[in-house]
């Protein structure tokens, strides 16, 4: 689908609040593109020394200010808010009280709500849940869905992992901790028999394998509310699996039940972020599969990536990163192309599949040979 591109004089002003993982992505692959200009808000030092190493401009500002923060947006079109789903809050408020796009890439937590309640009165568009899922998930479920007859049982399994295992748990720190543990301790919201259920979460431990090697998943992490929603009744199953090397469910379970840390997120999440390693070379593991009846047979569309780390600005970039950070740049541009952008909320699944996996920015990810990505393409397998 063509893109209706808007000619302007002036470049489409981003401000990115959060220079983390995915806020440093985005500003690098931004960066690359002339349309855009990009600001990076964040106070802390560390920020401050990573981005001058980076060549990424960094604003004097606190984001807990609205008065300085204002002054900021009010340059700009669009804001980000890169930050852990609790901080979104305070930047939607900003964002609405100035009339610009906002976008993030939070959960189904807290936060939302308050994100929700700021776009039903704002004179601009709000597209919380960017990213890799919550974000581009969901219009990969659809459009698998759509080419399914039937009730289909629908399975989204996702991994981030280091590209050879080097401990135990065959893992390392990729993302968020906090998020992480929310995974594996909470119950997993998906559809059962069509209606929305909360399954045990590291339960029915599964083998796959994918490109020549052996993994193994389980329920874990959740289906977008959004998602859910769209969907129910209308397919017969939608589970979210998360995909890791053989064994780690059995040490997770060790320290989960075992060690009796399910009740300790605190020890957890200092044990994770003392021991586990800083992971840059990953490979980011997605699987999608919708499988239903056609004909008296089973038929079973499916979608399957492996992403690896890129060199984006001279930087080397994880794959993770990566890819939640081209998900957001192709949503910014076709706001600023107008694809999208009435005013209030735009849920992930109402962005056209095919404006956003045509987008230059998130193209190669649905390449069709080796060369483009490095992936496989969509199939149906009867």
């Amino acid at each position: 689908m063509a893109e209706p591109v808007q000619q302007a004089e002036h470049p489409f002003k981003v401000v990115i609040v959060g220079a983390g993982r995915v806020g440093s992505a985005l500003a690098l692959l931004l960066s690359e593109a002339p349309e855009f200009e990009v600001t990076l808000v964040d106070p802390t030092e560390p920020a401050r020394r990573r981005m001058e190493a980076l060549g990424l401009p960094l604003a004097e500002v606190d984001p807990g200010n609205p008065t300085q923060l204002d002054r900021l947006l009010a340059q700009s079109q669009a804001v980000v808010a890169a930050l852990p789903a609790s901080a979104t809050p305070m930047v939607a408020v900003a964002a609405r009280r100035n009339g610009i796009h906002y976008l993030d890439l939070g959960d189904d937590t807290a936060g939302l709500g308050a994100v929700l309640s700021e776009a039903r009165s704002a004179a601009s568009c709000f597209v919380p849940q960017c990213g890799i899922a919550p974000g581009l998930v969901s219009q990969l479920v659809l459009d698998l869905v759509s080419r399914t007859s039937g009730k289909a049982e629908v399975d989204v399994r996702i991994g981030t992992l280091p590209r050879e295992p080097a401990n135990r748990l065959g893992y390392g720190l990729t993302w968020d901790v906090d998020a992480l543990l929310r995974e594996y301790i909470q119950p997993s919201t998906a559809l059962v028999e069509g209606r929305r259920a909360s399954l045990p979460t590291l339960s029915d431990l599964g083998r796959l394998r994918l490109g020549g090697r052996d993994y193994e998943d389980f329920v874990s992490g959740n289906i977008p509310a959004s998602l859910c929603a769209r969907l129910e009744g209308q397919v017969a199953r939608l589970t979210s699996r998360t995909i890791r090397y053989p064994g780690h469910l059995d040490y997770m379970r060790f320290l989960l039940d075992d060690v009796k840390l399910r009740g300790r997120t605190d020890l957890l999440r200092n044990l994770f972020l003392n021991a586990l390693p800083e992971i840059v070379d990953d490979r980011l593991l997605i699987s999608v599969s919708a499988t239903s009846r056609q004909d008296g047979r089973s038929v079973e569309e499916q979608f399957t990536r492996e992403v690896v780390p890129a060199q984006i600005g001279g930087s080397t970039v994880s794959a993770m990163r990566r890819t939640a950070a081209a998900h957001v740049a192709a949503v910014l541009d076709l706001l600023r192309t107008g694809v999208i952008g009435k005013p209030g909320l735009c849920a992930q699944e109402e962005i056209p599949f095919s404006a956003l996996s045509a987008n230059r920015f998130l193209s190669w990810f649905f390449a069709t040979s080796a060369e483009e990505g490095g992936l496989t393409s969509p199939r149906s397998a009867a």
